[in-house]
């Protein structure tokens, strides 16, 4: 089962990071591929619009202590299944910024994984990019 993992360092305080990035229906807000997020009625779902047409549907699983929650996609155009992912914000150990990690694990479907690996890693970069950006590096 591949397994992604990529990482930020950002100048600003998690609290900061959190609040544009925190809430389950927050993409749209950070990442530029995601044109909308609609949640579901109890917020447990979103559907994710992609610039360009398509759709990701995930199902948040938990929030965790401090700035975390973890989600699995349901519906998705990415050939892969049983996407597990997570986002976290943490303080640096100085107090002086915070990592924002995000991570995922999934099987493939009908492509190579290390081709899968690339396109996951490829989303989560230009959504980490964006929020350098924002964040002022």
């Amino acid at each position: 089962m591949p397994k992604v993992t990529l990482s930020t360092e950002l100048p600003a305080s998690a609290g900061s990071v959190w609040n544009l990035i925190g809430g389950f229906n927050a993409l749209p807000d950070w990442h530029p591929v995601i044109s909308k997020s609609e949640r579901s009625d109890d917020g447990s779902k979103r559907t994710l619009h992609v610039l360009g047409g398509g759709s990701i549907v995930e199902q948040l699983d938990t929030t965790g202590e401090g700035h975390r929650y973890s989600y699995s996609i349901l519906k998705n155009p990415l050939l892969m299944r049983n996407y597990q992912g997570a986002i976290a914000v943490k303080p640096n150990a100085d107090g002086n910024g915070c990592m924002v990690e995000w991570s995922g694990n999934f099987q493939t479907t009908d492509v190579p994984d290390n081709a899968a690996v690339r396109l996951i890693q490829g989303i989560y970069q230009v959504g980490l990019d964006n929020l350098s950006r924002i964040f002022g590096i």
